[in-house]
């Protein structure tokens, strides 16, 4: 009890000011008078009023959450979208490739790139095959487009592969136009070079080149690239040839493995 009486004497005039509101109300409700009336007229169009602003406000905020809802429903229907054209590319790519691989006269040995190389003096790839026992070192790394590079390491489930972008690379190749010998390696940037090709020779832009096979690592007609740039070059014998890589070094997902030893019967 002395605790009520003490809370009413510390909100006394708030309790005061409440009392007034209530008769007030209580007598305007009550009485008949024409200023009454008119009061009374007002504070229900007042109220009104403010009744229609807070259902503004609250219509707003339900906009939002729907926005809300819809935003995240576009977000995964994107999400959705991307993932169903990934598998469509994958799926195009897998067609290509098992295309290709029929169309050889060796096996091949499917393989997921799934990493960097990890050893420091081997610019390449990190590969997993279900058929890891029957690789070897120095078999050759292809795609449906052309060469990646050679097998350097077999080591626990995974292989590595020295892909044609490695320093200490270096292919024997021909311009598949005139038959002429060359040896292809990297050019420091995002492509390669055809060296060894006397100025004599006719290069042109266009002209495409393929592994010659005159070596126990590289079967024959695996297409590299193709020339983009060929310039003589007066202080030397060689002419300075530039090659764009036929397959995308810089975005290799598939891969196939090439097994001598053993030829495709299809």
């Amino acid at each position: 009890m002395n605790n009520l009486l003490k809370l009413a004497s510390r909100f006394r005039e708030s309790l005061i000011l409440l009392l007034y509101i209530f008769l007030s109300v209580t007598l305007m409700l009550s009485s008949r008078s024409p200023v009454v009336e008119g009061l009374r007229s007002v504070a229900m169009v007042f109220l009104g009023g403010l009744e229609s602003r807070f259902e503004v406000i609250n219509n707003y905020f339900n906009l939002h959450q729907k926005n809300l809802r819809l935003h995240k429903t576009n977000t995964e229907l994107a999400l959705k979208n991307f993932q169903l054209q990934d598998a469509l590319l994958e799926n195009i790519r897998l067609r290509k490739l098992l295309q290709f691989k029929y169309e050889v006269n060796y096996e091949l040995i499917p393989a997921k790139v799934v990493g960097y190389s990890p050893q420091s003096f081997v610019s390449g790839f990190l590969l997993s095959t279900e058929d890891l026992t029957r690789i070897k070192k120095n078999s050759a790394v292809i795609t449906a487009d052309g060469l990646v590079g050679r097998i350097v390491k077999v080591a626990g489930d995974y292989a590595i592969c020295q892909s044609c972008f490695d320093p200490n690379s270096r292919i024997s190749a021909l311009i598949q136009r005139n038959r002429v010998l060359g040896i292809i390696s990297w050019d420091g940037g995002i492509g390669l070079r055809l060296e060894n090709i006397p100025n004599t020779i006719p290069v042109q832009p266009g002209d495409v080149i393929f592994t010659s096979g005159f070596s126990q690592i590289f079967p024959p007609n695996l297409k590299i690239g193709v020339v983009y740039q060929a310039e003589l070059n007066e202080s030397e014998l060689f002419q300075n040839i530039k090659v764009k890589p036929a397959a995308d070094l810089n975005s290799v997902e598939e891969v196939f493995i090439v097994n001598m030893d053993t030829q495709n019967e299809q």
